[in-house]
C-alpha cells in the first residue's frame, strides 16, 4: 500500500512528536507502512545534514582565513614588503625601493640587506629610458656605498651620452639572495613600465636564500620553493612562518653580537648549509639546473611583455684567491693542486694555459662562493635560446687584467670588484647598451672610458675607498678567510691613521652614523679650513650616494661659487632645479646668465627668485638691473624701490635708482 500524499505530510508533521503506533493509529494504517516512511525521511534528512555539515567544515577554515587575513592586513602585520613604496613628504611624486623587502627572506635574522636607495617617477616621463637591474651584492657594490655600484657610474654615464632623455636606473640588488629572489621581483619590476632588464647574478646559487645548498633552502624541490615565493604574499602565512620561527629562535642561538645586532661578517657562514660540493655531483648539478630555470623563467616573463634584458656573464678572483676548500675524489684532481699548476705556468710565462687551470682549480673549488664556469655556460645558452644579448664581463676584466689574469689589481677578494673594477664593470655594460640602440640610435656624447673614469664627477673620495677596504679587513677577518671557530680580530690592532680611516671605523661600529653623515662631515670640515675643492669632490660623492636629495648640489656649487668657477656651479644649479625649485639655484643661476649678459634668460630666474625671496637685497638689486637692460624700467624702478626701503645703503643701488627716474621721466614727458 502506498501512502497518499495527506498522508505522508501528516507523518511529517507529527513525527517524532507522535510515536510511529500512534501515527498508524490516527492514519488506519499499517505501523510497517509508516515505519517504512520515517526510515526513508531519516535517510533523505541524513543527507541533507552530511550536506550542510559538508559545506560548513569547509566555509568555517575559509571564512577564518579571509578574517585573519584581513584583520592582519588592517593591522599591517609584518609591514609594508612590497618592492616598491611611495617616497616621502618631499619625494612623493616617486617610488622607492623598499628598504624592508629583505625580511620577504631573511625572517631568521633580526636584521636583513637591503636594496640600494634608488627611486623613480611614479609617473613616468615621455622621455624616460627606465632601466631595472637585478643582481647580488657585486651588483649592490658590495663593499662600498651606494655611489660606486656600477648601476650609479653607469647612469651617470649614460645621461652624458643621452641628454635628450631622462635615464631612471633602479638597482634592486643585495647581500645573499639569488634567481629565486629574481623570481619574486620581476612581477613587480614588469609593473613599472620598465624599458630594459639587467641582469648580474649567479655566485649566490648555491648559498643563497632558498639555494640548493643554503641553510635556509626549504628542502630540495623547486615546485616547494616557488609555491613559496606565492605563499609568502598573505599576511597569514607570513603569520605562521614568524611564529614558528619565533618558538625557533627560544631553543636556537641566533648569532647575535651582544648589543643585539648581527655581525655581518658571518651572514655568509650562517646561510651555508653544505661546505663541501664536489664537481659535477647530484648537488651541484641541481643549482645549475635551478639557475637555468629561474632565468628561463625571468626571461620568458619579459619577452611576454616585451621587455628587452640584457644578461652578463660573471667574474671572479681567480689568480689571487686560492681554493677555499680543496676536495679529494677519484673522478677530479683536487682544487689546490690544480692551482699550483696555474703558478707554475704563470711563472713559466704560459699566461694562457696558467689562465685556464685558474679556472679550473675555481671550478674545482669545494666551497661554491664563486660561481664555476658551467654558470656562465648557462648564461651563454640562454642567450642563444632567446636571442638575448650578454654583456663580455669576463673577457673585459681579462683584457683590464695583467697578462689576463683577473687578480687583486680589479678583485678585492673572492669576487667582489675593486673601485676601478666596478668602473670597468659600468664600461661593460654602457657598451652593449649602447650597441644594442635601445635608448636611441645615436649617442649625443660618446666619452671615452678613460676619460669619464678618470675626468668627470666619478663621485667619490678616499672615504669610500677606506670605507670599502675596513669592510674587506673585517670579512677576510672571518670564514672562510679564517678558521670557523676563531673569532673576528680584524680591528681589534686597528690604528686609524686618517680622518677618513676614523670616520669609516665609526660608520661601521656606530649603526646610527652613516657613509652620508662621514662624507657630510668631512665636506664640513673642509669648507671650514677653506679646502673648497676637496669640499666640492666629498659633495659630489654625496650626490652619487643621494642623487635625488637636492642639498649636496646646492652646497657642491656653492663652494664653486666660492671659488669663482661658475662654469663648474652652473651645471649643478641646473641639475638642482630637476629635484626641487630652491630660491638658491634659481637666484645664482640669474645672476650668472646675467653676469654672461644673457638678460632674458636671467629673467626667467632671477623672477621666480624673487617671489622666494622677497628680502633679499642682491637679488632685488640683480633683478632691477635685469629690468633695465630688458627696458622694462618701470618694473626696474619698482625693485629699487624694494631694495632701499630693506637696505638704504645698498652699494650702487641709489645711483641706479635715479638713473632710472632719469629714463622714466624722459619717457612721460
Amino acid at each position: 500500500m502506498s501512502l497518499t500524499s495527506e498522508q505522508k505530510d501528516f507523518i511529517k508533521d507529527n513525527y517524532p512528536k507522535l510515536s510511529i503506533h500512534k501515527i498508524a493509529r490516527q492514519l488506519k494504517i499499517k505501523t510497517s507502512i509508516v515505519k517504512e516512511y520515517v526510515n526513508s525521511m531519516d535517510s533523505s534528512l541524513s543527507k541533507k545534514k552530511r550536506y550542510i555539515f559538508t559545506v560548513v567544515l569547509i566555509l568555517v577554515p575559509v571564512l577564518s582565513f579571509i578574517l585573519l587575513e584581513l584583520s592582519l592586513r588592517i593591522l599591517n602585520y609584518g609591514g609594508n614588503l612590497d618592492l616598491f613604496v611611495s617616497g616621502s613628504s618631499e619625494y612623493s611624486n616617486y617610488k622607492i625601493c623598499n628598504q624592508k623587502v629583505g625580511h620577504r627572506f631573511f625572517y631568521q635574522q633580526q636584521s636583513a640587506p637591503a636594496p640600494p636607495l634608488d627611486m623613480f617617477l611614479k609617473q613616468k616621463p615621455e622621455n624616460a629610458f627606465r632601466i631595472f637591474v637585478l643582481g647580488g651584492s657585486t651588483a649592490a657594490g658590495y663593499p662600498y656605498g651606494n655611489n660606486l655600484m656600477f648601476s650609479r657610474i653607469l647612469h651617470r654615464r649614460l645621461s652624458e651620452s643621452y641628454p635628450q632623455k631622462r635615464i631612471e636606473i633602479v638597482n634592486t640588488a643585495m647581500a645573499a639572495i639569488n634567481s629565486y629572489a629574481f623570481i619574486d621581483y620581476i612581477d613587480e619590476i614588469l609593473d613599472q613600465q620598465p624599458d630594459l632588464i639587467l641582469i648580474y647574478g649567479g655566485h649566490n646559487e648555491f648559498y643563497g636564500v632558498l639555494g640548493v645548498a643554503s641553510s635556509q633552502n626549504l628542502g630540495k624541490n623547486r615546485n616547494i620553493k616557488l609555491a613559496y615565493l606565492q605563499l609568502k604574499k598573505f599576511k597569514t602565512f607570513l603569520f605562521l612562518r614568524n611564529t614558528l620561527n619565533g618558538i625557533r629562535g627560544i631553543f636556537v642561538n641566533m648569532g647575535t653580537s651582544e648589543n643585539g645586532t648581527e655581525v655581518t661578517a658571518t651572514m655568509m657562514e650562517r646561510l651555508v648549509g653544505e661546505q663541501q660540493i664536489l664537481y659535477d655531483s647530484d648537488i651541484y648539478r641541481a643549482g645549475k639546473s635551478q639557475f637555468f630555470d629561474n632565468l628561463d623563467i625571468i626571461i620568458k616573463k619579459s619577452r611576454s611583455r616585451e621587455i628587452p634584458v640584457i644578461l652578463s656573464d660573471l667574474v671572479s678572483n681567480i689568480r689571487d684567491q686560492s681554493p677555499f676548500i680543496s676536495l679529494t675524489n677519484d673522478q677530479y684532481p683536487p682544487a689546490s693542486l690544480v692551482y699550483e699548476e696555474a703558478r707554475k705556468l704563470e711563472n713559466d710565462n704560459q699566461f694562457d694555459s696558467a689562465r685556464t687551470k685558474y679556472y679550473w682549480a675555481k671550478d674545482l673549488d669545494g666551497l661554491r662562493f664563486r660561481a664555476s664556469e658551467d654558470f656562465n655556460a648557462v648564461i651563454h645558452q640562454l642567450s642563444k635560446k632567446y636571442d638575448v644579448p650578454v654583456v663580455a664581463m669576463k673577457s673585459t676584466f681579462e683584457t683590464n687584467s695583467l697578462n689576463g689574469l683577473i687578480g687583486n689589481h680589479l678583485m678585492l677578494e673572492h669576487l667582489h670588484p675593486t673601485i676601478d673594477g666596478y668602473f670597468v664593470m659600468a664600461d661593460a655594460f654602457y657598451r652593449e647598451i649602447v650597441k644594442s640602440g635601445l635608448i636611441d640610435q645615436e649617442v649625443v656624447n660618446d666619452f671615452p672610458y678613460a676619460i669619464f673614469n678618470n675626468q668627470t664627477a666619478t663621485g667619490y673620495t678616499e672615504l669610500d675607498s677606506v670605507y670599502g677596504a675596513l669592510r674587506i679587513k673585517i670579512l677576510k677577518g672571518g670564514w672562510p678567510f679564517k678558521d670557523k671557530a676563531a673569532p673576528n680580530k680584524a680591528l681589534d690592532n686597528f690604528v686609524p691613521g686618517s680622518r677618513a680611516e676614523s670616520l669609516a671605523v665609526k660608520i661601521w661600529t656606530n649603526a646610527d652614523y652613516t657613509l652620508e653623515r662621514g662624507h657630510v662631515e668631512l665636506a664640513e670640515y673642509f669648507e671650514k679650513s677653506g679646502q673648497y675643492e676637496d669640499a666640492f669632490q666629498e659633495y659630489l660623492a654625496l650626490i652619487a650616494l643621494t642623487p635625488y636629495n637636492v642639498s649636496p648640489y646646492l652646497r657642491a656649487a656653492d663652494t664653486q661659487l666660492k671659488l669663482q668657477a661658475l662654469e663648474n656651479a652652473l651645471p649643478l644649479l641646473y641639475h638642482s632645479l630637476q629635484i626641487e625649485q630652491t630660491a638658491f639655484a634659481l637666484k645664482w643661476i640669474g645672476q650668472i646668465l646675467l653676469e654672461r649678459n644673457q638678460v632674458n634668460e636671467a629673467l626667467i630666474y632671477l623672477e621666480p627668485a624673487s617671489k622666494k625671496l622677497p628680502s633679499d637685497p642682491q637679488l632685488l638689486f640683480n633683478l632691477a638691473g635685469a629690468y633695465a637692460l630688458n627696458q622694462q624700467y618701470y618694473k626696474a624702478k619698482a625693485a629699487i624701490d624694494r631694495l632701499l626701503n630693506i637696505s638704504p645703503n645698498f652699494p650702487d643701488a641709489r645711483n641706479l635708482g635715479i638713473q632710472l627716474d632719469k629714463i622714466i621721466n624722459q619717457m612721460d614727458s
